[in-house]
């Protein structure tokens, strides 16, 4: 399964690395204007139209309604692809029988670019994310952004990665993350009265551990940007990747700043969670951060999610 907005730039690279082996592809497509869904019919996947429910609810909204068959399935984002090592990887688990597997699911571990280099260090490589699960055993936690699989099963990792690339260039990539930073920021917000037992338990040990960071150190750490530069060029010696780690890493600081201020922001207009679980704020807002997501001046379906179900992807 794989979920589009106009991600004509990358789409036709993440269809080429699943399309002629699994068994079905689904692009679940918020409404592209760039041609998206054309490419995916051409390539031969199956296209269906859902206006943007949020990150985790779209993901899970096509995992219950899409008819897949198979017994396993992969999600994949429209910007990341396959290895034909992983692909084989895959396809050698979903050949034996279901029952005989002991793992509900995997984690993958994903290669990131940076304008057009690898990023292998900075704390970014190995980012193992669980995309590729038993059918009927998983669905993503209910959060804005960087939302996480939780899976009845054991689960373990595999051994090879898939790329992960977005072609839409710089300033996309930017705007991307200053919206993710303004859902970051209600998260945080919402984590401070949604009682411990209600937060997700079963994410795997180094999620676990940068969920708790997020929302217990990054509020109370001043110049918070400072610290991730000097935690991920430094200590995670982000500097081996040359010019391109350190632009990567200014990013990943100024993605922590733009977090820290919304959040200081919504303190200071007094944001608390409304009886519908949004958030809300008394006076009412002066800028758009404490509105409705669908209000912001960034389109909401920006970067839907992408997956695709059968054998994989």
């Amino acid at each position: 399964m794989i979920l589009s907005f106009n991600e004509a730039a990358n789409l036709p690279h993440a269809l080429a690395s699943v399309m002629g082996w699994a068994d079905a592809v689904y692009v679940v497509d918020s409404g592209s204007t760039d041609g998206s869904q054309d490419i995916a019919r051409a390539a031969g996947a199956q296209v269906i139209h859902r206006p943007w429910l949020g990150y985790a609810r779209q993901k899970n909204w096509g995992l219950e309604t899409l008819p897949m068959k198979a017994d396993w399935v992969f999600i994949l984002d429209s910007d990341e692809s396959l290895t034909p090592e992983l692909r084989d990887e895959v396809l050698a688990i979903a050949a034996r029988p279901a029952a005989e597997v002991p793992e509900a699911g995997f984690y993958i571990n994903r290669l990131t670019k940076f304008m057009g280099a690898p990023i292998r260090h900075a704390g970014f490589f190995p980012s193992y994310n669980l995309r590729f699960f038993r059918r009927g055993t998983a669905r993503y936690e209910d959060r804005e952004v960087h939302e996480h699989m939780h899976v009845d099963g054991p689960t373990s990792r595999l051994r090879h990665y898939m790329h992960h690339e977005d072609r839409r260039g710089l300033e996309h990539f930017i705007a991307k993350h200053n919206r993710y930073s303004t859902l970051e920021a209600r998260e945080l917000m919402r984590a401070r009265t949604k009682p411990a037992a209600d937060r997700a338990t079963k994410l795997e040990g180094g999620i676990a551990m940068r969920r708790w960071l997020k929302i217990n150190v990054l509020p109370r750490l001043p110049l918070i940007g400072l610290w991730r530069f000097v935690y991920t060029y430094i200590l995670r010696l982000g500097f081996l990747d040359g010019a391109p780690g350190f632009r990567f890493c200014l990013v990943l600081a100024m993605y922590d700043t733009f977090i820290a201020l919304k959040l200081a922001e919504l303190r200071s207009l007094g944001a608390h969670l409304d009886p519908g679980g949004g958030i809300s704020a008394t006076p009412p807002p002066v800028s758009g951060l404490a509105v409705a997501e669908g209000q912001l001046s960034v389109d909401s379906a920006s970067d839907a999610p992408k997956s695709t179900g059968g054998t994989a992807s």
